[in-house]
């Protein structure tokens, strides 16, 4: 390094790292930074997706807590944590993030989200509910389209699933999500 240059900021690296999908380095990079800026709560929100794209839920889940406290009107935070405890399996908790989310920040997303909680725990009817909304919001958004295709599914509305899947795979391919729109098809000739 000469003398006119700036030692690394562990900030950047562990942005760039994480922008790379190396999570593990990132989240170690970005434990540096937040040594040195504890009071970010944007490099705690980050650390915490790099650590849960590792599979590391539990640190994960206190570094967003961390990152709530500090920016608690930042709908992005409580979108993570929900989307946190999701992935560990526990909905309840999930949805009262996601639903703090959703008071900050209607967003596609935001209403998506909370229609996976509803609809692991099998209240389709609400789960819909979230998805009408979500594409509302977003025509477009694969995630919603998927979802409620699925729903449609489930309560044996076939026809009415297929525009719906077909719009969540033109965005990319699910070899289960195409035996799902086959079996649609089938059962919406037959009746």
């Amino acid at each position: 390094m000469g003398s006119g240059e700036n030692p690394p900021n562990p900030a950047d690296e562990g942005i760039a790292l994480f922008r790379q999908r190396r999570y593990k380095e990132a989240s170690e990079k970005l434990e540096k930074a937040i040594d040195l800026e504890p009071e970010k709560a944007g490099l705690w929100n980050l650390h915490a997706q790099a650590l849960a794209n590792t599979g590391e839920y539990d640190l994960a889940l206190k570094s967003v807590e961390v990152a709530a406290a500090l920016d608690d009107a930042n709908h992005l935070n409580w979108q993570l944590k929900g989307t946190i405890l999701m992935r560990k399996g526990d909905l309840e908790e999930s949805r009262k993030a996601i639903d703090k989310s959703l008071e900050l920040n209607e967003s596609s997303v935001n209403y998506t989200l909370r229609g996976q909680v509803d609809y692991s725990l099998k209240n389709y009817d609400e789960a819909m509910g979230f998805f009408e909304e979500a594409l509302k919001r977003d025509p477009d958004n694969p995630l919603a389209n998927q979802m409620k295709g699925l729903v449609l599914f489930i309560k044996g509305r076939h026809g009415e699933a297929i525009p719906f899947i077909e719009k969540a795979l033109a965005v990319g391919r699910s070899e289960t999500l195409e035996k799902i729109l086959e079996e649609c098809r089938k059962r919406s000739e037959t009746g």
